[in-house]
């Protein structure tokens, strides 16, 4: 049997799929599974355990044409799929596994897409979490699936190997650091600057933490901005230096991550080091960390305003200001995460 999955296009999409994914694998355990996915994504698809092959395909970017439409077409053709699994809700997506030859095409019913699909599932009728959003159509699709998995981000031994390598290259020790996740793709869901800063200050004041500072190369400029609002630490920023793989090695060593809603937090929880999650206009029940990492979720929400978002207009100035370092240390500091972190220093070097 051969399946495809078309994915959704972003890393926290990806990640939230894995449960889904995984349960393909367990109830076709002899099958071939292919992705299709936008190339942002291959990185983090090639380390999965349950696919064999992840093709790149973007129709909003480097696929626009219809040539490339024409070849992906062949593509499928050839490769006489038996099912596919339509993760994303994109009719155009659907329509090039209809003219493909995609036997059964499974995936979630819309206005447009329905008389495509052989099984056009309805859609949830209560907002849930983007994980049960997709183990939800593999249960109406017939699959045994586990509502209870969290995600995993899997990395390749050679990111392991250039993570370490980073970290010799500045003295980081496993476990002795704390990684602040800078960016976010939407910008009212980012942290002041200014409290990251004072974050920084705090918790090396308190535990002699050295402070890494994360995010794509577009970040650097968020990083240098807490470099020069710190006072007492020294923070360094890792931003545009890993890869996606590279960046899950790097997060597995650090005591504990302090990020906003963004792809990175999820590759942290996803990877089992503890969380630390600050939410505004977006919603953690629908988007929070699910990873194997320990999870802890700090929410403001002013008064008169529901979650999510969903306003013309960004959400009021302040919004994510109202979450203090000070909170932050707080919940730090009630949660014991200093104390785990001496224990695994400890039993690591015995």
């Amino acid at each position: 049997m051969k399946i495809l999955i078309l994915t959704k296009n972003w890393l926290g999409d990806i990640l939230f799929e894995v449960p889904a994914i995984q349960a393909i694998r367990e109830n076709f355990p002899s099958a071939k599974i292919t992705a299709l996915a936008p190339a942002r994504c291959r990185d983090i698809l090639v380390a999965f355990p349950f696919l064999d092959e992840v093709r790149i395909f973007d129709e909003r970017s480097s696929e626009k044409s219809l040539l490339s439409k024409i070849k992906l077409i062949s593509w499928m053709r050839g490769q006489k799929f038996d099912k596919v699994f339509l993760f994303h809700r994109s009719f155009t997506r659907a329509f090039l596994t209809w003219l493909g030859g995609v036997r059964e095409r499974i995936g979630y019913r819309t206005p447009k897409r329905g008389w495509i699909l052989t099984q056009a599932i309805d859609p949830p009728r209560q907002a849930v979490h983007q994980i049960d959003y997709f183990l939800i159509l593999l249960k109406w699709a017939g699959l045994k699936v586990d509502f209870n998995a969290p995600y995993r981000f899997y990395y390749r031994p050679e990111d392991e190997g250039k993570a370490r390598k980073l970290m010799e290259a500045q003295g980081l020790k496993k476990k002795a650091f704390v990684a602040f996740h800078v960016g976010a793709n939407w910008e009212p869901k980012r942290w002041p600057t200014d409290h990251f800063a004072r974050l920084s200050d705090l918790l090396s004041q308190n535990f002699s933490f050295q402070i890494v500072l994360t995010g794509s190369s577009g970040d650097e400029k968020l990083a240098q901005e807490i470099i020069q609002k710190v006072k007492t630490s020294r923070p360094i920023s890792f931003c545009g230096q890993t890869s996606l793989g590279e960046l899950g090695a790097f997060y597995e060593s650090a005591a504990f991550i302090v990020s906003s809603d963004s792809g990175p937090l999820h590759i942290a929880s996803g990877v089992g080091t503890p969380v630390v999650a600050l939410f505004g206009p977006t919603c953690p029940k629908l988007t929070g960390p699910r990873g194997i990492g320990k999870k802890i979720v700090i929410q403001y929400v002013p008064e008169g305003y529901s979650i999510p978002w969903k306003g013309k207009k960004f959400p009021p100035e302040g919004w994510m200001e109202k979450i203090t370092p000070e909170e932050v240390l707080e919940r730090i500091q009630k949660e014991e995460l200093w104390s785990r972190v001496k224990e695994q220093i400890f039993s690591s070097s015995h």
